[in-house]
């Protein structure tokens, strides 16, 4: 994209008086603007002969700004003042006049020594046209502000001040045009990123690293950068190819010059020895103000020899372009930064493609397949696109097929180039990594521990070397995993390819599924190959005879076998020297007679054939095992000849029945998981594990007997226990000290925890299901805390936070687990299908107590209090208890204002919704602070929601302030079915004057009867918040829209989807002005008086909007008392389906016996709550 503003050739013209000025105060001004890179046009530069005044005309109409230097006899040169008549034509607001050892009034008034030049030129001009405009614009330019000087004036300061201050002048102003970054795709986000971290107007010493990858655009940015900022600067210098002339005494001492010559006054100074050119850049650069780039850094010595230790530079900025971010570090007590350059993003990617592969932007249409395979292999990097993009300009289809299916097998050499230059300078421990990373570990979902353990168990080095990768931005490490950019994975692929172009057996590393596979079908391999990977890349599996071929690869490290059926017949051999043996549904019943594997570390072999996977004395180095859903296991062996397992993983073996004792003693192990064993009976009669953090028994259902912990463990922090073992646990189970959550249910009778539970202090989250009984009057060896009931107990757990009681029918010891276990932090309660009455009172006192479920307690009768803080309700299926009184409660917590009148609401402007609706973004702002769930109907919804309407859209109107809205909706499903499993998310939406926000959203789970009752309430301060550029006049129309999304599709066209039933809102709203009651009798409606709140319902005009659901003979008496009594009804539209004619008069009469037949039906118009609707309340349903 071209600029739109045509670019000039100079930033400054000068104006001046030869005689008077240019050896002394124009000189010195000329060289202040040139150093601070201020492109400035003098008269010097003109070759002799050439006309003058043409040269000049042109400057100037090429110059973005003029300085004009009155002085005593510029006023006698006529060529000055056709300068000054051209620069005033051309730019008027953009001249600065500096008087030297002049006044401003002689110019003004023309008077003086500078008044008789004038004069004295003026006898020798004929042309009086041109005199008269000299003389104007003389005038003009003496007006605008600007500089005086004279040296006899102490006011004025010195030159050098005066020169100072026009040169900080210009540089604030936009004078100075810097080049444009349109070519650039993506800059713009990227300098700002930077620019942040340079903080120019910052007084300290700041060096900024601009890292990457190669070919991401470092250099780039530097440069746009350089271009942006160093008229900001005294001195400046832009360094580039650093690491490449370092490699010689000759080519620092070149970049030395190269600095020099950008810093220094004297452009001709020259170094003989590296260290004298650091010691004249230090001197140069002493106290002043500087900005360098130094671009492709790779080393902390290419630093020194150029910038020394960068102690004196004052207010500097130092940036460097390199793919070391290590070198950022401890830079002598400097402010350091770094910038990592990003890809580019997918719109960035395709403009920066099609600016070289389509230069004309028009893609032809059967061409854009293929620009998105190329835009996906470049991942996002810019070299990679700009070299295909020129690479693919002006071909043919064919051409772009074939070139995609090359860059795929082979790295464009142009790319190659760029991003090789980073393995060049890896060490061969380096090296080494990279290239397994590259071609084995990158897309294998191992953790970075894991890989770490294995390059160990490998020879090499992998915390200092993986370390070194990342500083050079040739990998990556998110969060527990390593990523490498794909192009990255390809140059190192192609690295091992060339190590024998024609034979993949003599190669280090094979990844590609058909040379593996031909290398051991053919039996090809070598002592060279170091890992395998033989993984077909389609889900059907592949049949290959596998039997001695390992043989020959003495020196394999890595093997990892997936999707692959072998043949029968034993296995004769795996190399000893394996590392990391993966091997996915290991065929064969035995290992190979010889397999001492002592490097060992990771043994991943799910879904094996093996009964009982005997790891014998080889198997000493063995750190991670996993034996998952491996149905033949029925015991775990001996483990005692592999202490060093960190890892055991188990998990859904469904036939594993025991677990031999030495497991429990293994020292070293850290995770061990044995979910879903579900005919698990026998664990190690005692634990002695001191590193164990993780220990997940989840759906182990036949355990018998938990195991002795025989001492303290701290790391274990969630335990589930779903057996019979729990009813009867072990003294020992308190020496579980850092359990921070507990889930535990007993399958049958009374189950009693023993009286060290409460020596788990740490608990923050505990859940039990079922009968347990609490030990009472033991002995606890610390001081009582303050429980919910406000007085001291020694059985609080100081530091739960969330409570889930199920199953239990015990009502006494739900009292004292909530009476005397629970903290004043408790946070959460949840109770299912428990024998509870009363929710005690004293919860109330639990002040952070934000949510509390209830749901299946039938013989809940009353909650007397919930504490203010309390922003999620959840009652159901609680068949005694009294829905009304719950109600009343909710009123207390949300703090509403009672008694607002109830009202029909805003029809004016019904409908704005649009019947196709998209639902808005989540993150917006925060969700209602306040949320309660409840099952009822819509005829449950209380009476104090003063708006309420059947149908999931409602509108009214607010003034001008942002008031507490309230919500109830009504859910229900039309089908009887009451065996079904519901998911679904509901959102709420309202939109303010057109402007629409998600006010709510849940994500539901149902199964059975589905009626039941929704509540929010979004406060005055949070609805502002999440409206936070909206400005309210004096009536602002508000419409609130439920949207279903169901997640389970139904079975049959006979089930429905759940539907909202009817919208509650309670608001103070300022709704247009009810029917009056003249109208009223008119009509002869006779409507309704809320005998509680003593109003009048009445009907709003704007209603009359929703003329298609009244009766047509209504509508005409409603017509006619509008037209005499209220002009800002709209014209209701005829309806033909009706039947009947719109003038006809039937003089209907509607008293409160018919008054059902006002109804204004469920699309668009509130309804108000009428007596009738309050008889129909009734108890919360199941």
């Amino acid at each position: 994209m071209a600029s739109s503003h045509q670019p000039k050739d100079f930033d400054v013209f000068l104006s001046f008086r030869g005689e008077d000025t240019r050896r002394g105060f124009v000189s010195h001004l000329y060289k202040a603007l040139d150093q601070h890179g201020i492109r400035t046009f003098i008269d010097d530069n003109l070759t002799r002969g050439e006309n003058i005044s043409e040269e000049l005309f042109k400057a100037i109409e090429n110059s973005s700004a003029s300085i004009v230097v009155f002085s005593k006899n510029y006023a006698s040169s006529s060529w000055c003042l056709d300068e000054l008549a051209k620069i005033i034509e051309c730019t008027p607001k953009k001249v600065l006049p500096v008087f030297y050892q002049v006044d401003p009034s002689e110019v003004r008034k023309l008077k003086g020594d500078f008044g008789k030049a004038l004069t004295k030129l003026e006898k020798r001009i004929k042309d009086k046209t041109k005199v008269q405009r000299w003389r104007e614009d003389l005038t003009n330019a003496a007006n605008i502000s600007g500089w005086d000087y004279k040296d006899k004036d102490k006011d004025s300061g010195t030159e050098s001040e005066l020169v100072q201050k026009i040169v900080e002048e210009i540089l604030n102003s936009d004078f100075i045009q810097m080049p444009s970054n349109e070519q650039l795709v993506g800059i713009n986000s990227r300098m700002k990123a930077v620019t942040k971290l340079l903080d120019i107007e910052s007084n300290d010493v700041r060096m900024v690293g601009i890292t990457g990858l190669g070919g991401i655009g470092k250099t780039t940015i530097a440069k746009a950068i350089y271009e942006r900022f160093s008229n900001h600067f005294k001195a400046k210098s832009f360094v580039e190819n650093v690491r490449e002339w370092s490699k010689t005494e000759q080519g620092k001492i070149h970049l030395q010059e190269a600095l020099i010559k950008g810093i220094s006054e004297d452009k001709n100074l020259r170094v003989s020895t590296v260290y004298e050119g650091t010691a004249s850049i230090n001197r140069i650069l002493r106290l002043k103000r500087v900005l360098i780039i130094l671009d492709d850094v790779d080393n902390a010595d290419q630093i020194e020899t150029l910038l020394g230790r960068c102690e004196c530079f004052a207010r500097s900025r130092i940036i460097l372009t390199t793919r070391n971010k290590r070198l950022l570090h401890d830079r002598n007590g400097l402010s350091t930064y770094s910038y990592d350059v990003e890809e580019l993003d997918e719109h960035e990617a395709i403009e920066l493609f099609r600016m070289h592969a389509f230069p004309s932007n028009k893609v032809p249409e059967d061409y854009l397949e293929l620009e998105k395979k190329a835009i996906s292999y470049a991942k996002g990097l810019p070299l990679a696109l700009k070299v295909m993009g020129c690479d693919l300009c002006k071909k043919t289809i064919t051409f772009w097929n074939d070139a995609l299916d090359y860059y795929k097998k082979n790295l464009h050499e142009d790319i190659q180039k760029i991003l090789r230059r980073s393995y060049e300078g890896l060490t061969e421990n380096e090296r080494n990594i990279f290239l397994d990373i590259a071609c084995f570990f990158k897309g294998y979902d191992m953790r970075y521990n894991m890989i770490k353990d294995v390059l160990k168990a490998c020879g090499l080095n992998p915390e200092y070397g993986i370390g070194k990768l990342i500083d050079k931005c040739l990998i990556d490490q998110y969060d527990d995993y390593l990523s490498m950019h794909d192009l990255l994975q390809q140059m190192g692929m192609d690295i091992v390819r060339q190590e024998a172009p024609q034979n993949p057996g003599e190669r280090s590393r094979l990844w590609c599924y058909e040379e593996a596979l031909d290398i051991l079908t053919e039996d090809k391999g070598s002592v060279k190959i170091r890992s395998i990977i033989l993984w077909p890349p389609k889900s059907e599996k592949v049949e290959v005879q596998i039997k001695a071929q390992f043989c020959k690869m003495k020196n394999l490290r890595l093997l990892l076998i997936r999707n692959v059926r072998c043949c029968k017949g034993p296995l004769e051999c795996l190399p000893n020297g394996l590392s990391l043996l993966d091997w996915r549904e290991y065929p064969f019943s035995s290992w190979p007679p010889n397999f001492f594997p002592k490097k060992l570390v990771v043994l991943n072999m799910p879904f094996i054939l093996l009964k009982e996977p005997v790891l014998k004395q080889g198997f000493v180095s063995l750190r991670h095992v996993d034996f998952s859903y491996c149905n033949l296991i029925t015991k775990i062996p001996d483990l005692s000849m592999t202490p060093n397992i960190t890892t055991l993983d188990h998990s859904y073996c469904d036939n594993l029945v025991e677990i031999d004792d030495s497991v429990g003693r293994l020292d070293k192990l850290e995770v061990w998981d044995l979910t879903s064993c579900v005919e698990l009976e026998t664990l190690p009669n005692c634990l002695t594990m001191k590193s164990l953090t993780s220990f997940d028994l989840d759906e182990c259902y036949r355990i018998k007997k938990f195991p002795n912990i025989l001492h303290e463990m701290k790391g274990v922090d969630y335990l589930t226990l779903e057996a019979n073992c729990t009813n009867e646990l072990p003294l020992s189970f308190g020496n579980l000290i850092g359990l921070r959550e507990l889930r535990i249910s007993s399958n049958s009778g009374v189950a009693h925890f023993p009286g060290s539970i409460y020596n788990l202090q740490h608990i923050e989250k505990l859940s039990f299901y079922g009968n347990f009984i609490f030990p009472k009057n033991v002995e606890i060896d610390r001081q009582p805390m303050c429980n919910s009931l406000g007085c001291s107990s020694k059985y609080v757990f100081p530091m739960l936070k969330r409570l889930v009681i199920g199953q239990d029918k015990i009502c006494s010891e739900i009292e004292f687990i909530l009476n005397y276990c629970c903290p004043l932090t408790l946070e959460e309660l949840h109770i299912y299908d428990s024998k509870v009455v009363t929710l005690p009172e004293s919860m109330s006192r639990c002040e952070r107590l934000h949510t509390f479920i209830i749901k299946g307690c039938n013989e809940l009768r009353e909650i007397l209090r919930l504490p203010h803080g309390v922003r999620r309700v959840e009652v159901e299926s609680c068949h005694s208890l009294d829905l009304q009184s719950l109600f009343q409660l909710l009123t207390k917590i949300i703090r509403l204002p009672p008694n607002l009148p109830p009202c029909l609401g805003d029809t004016s402007h019904m409908l704005m919704f649009p019947h196709s609706y998209t639902l808005l973004p989540f993150c917006q702002s925060r969700i209602c602070e306040d949320g309660f769930e409840v099952a009822g109907d819509e005829n449950d919804i209380p009476d104090w929601f003063n708006h309420q309407r059947d149908g999931n859209l409602i509108s009214f109107s607010i003034g001008p302030e942002f008031p507490t809205i309230a919500l109830c909706i009504a859910f229900r499903k039309k089908d009887s079915y009451c065996d079904r499993f519901y998911a679904y998310n509901y959102y709420v939406i309202i939109s303010i004057n057109g402007s629409e926000r998600t006010l709510a959203r849940k994500f539901i789970q149902k199964y059975g009867r589905f009626d039941y009752l929704c509540f929010y309430c979004r406060r005055q301060r949070s609805l502002q918040e999440l409206f936070p550029d909206l400005k309210l006049t004096d009536r602002n129309h508000v419409e609130i829209h439920s949207e279903i999304i169901n997640f389970n599709p139904p079975r049959s066209r006979d089930i429905a989807d759940p539907i909202v039933e009817r919208i509650g809102v309670h608001v103070e709203c300022n709704c247009p002005p009810t029917v009056n009651r003249h109208l009223s009798l008119q009509l002869g409606l006779g409507l309704p008086m809320d005998t509680e709140n003593g109003s009048d319902l009445g009907v709003t005009g704007s209603a009359f909007t929703a003329s298609k659901h009244l009766h047509p003979l209504m509508l005409k008496s409603l017509r006619r008392a509008a037209r005499a009594d209220m002009k800002y009804i709209e014209q209701p539209q005829h309806d033909p389906d009706l039947g009947l004619p719109m003038d006809t008069d039937l003089g209907l009469a509607l008293d409160s016996s018919n008054v059902d037949l006002f109804d204004l039906g469920s699309s668009s118009v509130a309804q108000p709550v009428t007596p009738q609707d309050k008889k129909r309340k009734r108890k919360v349903k199941v």
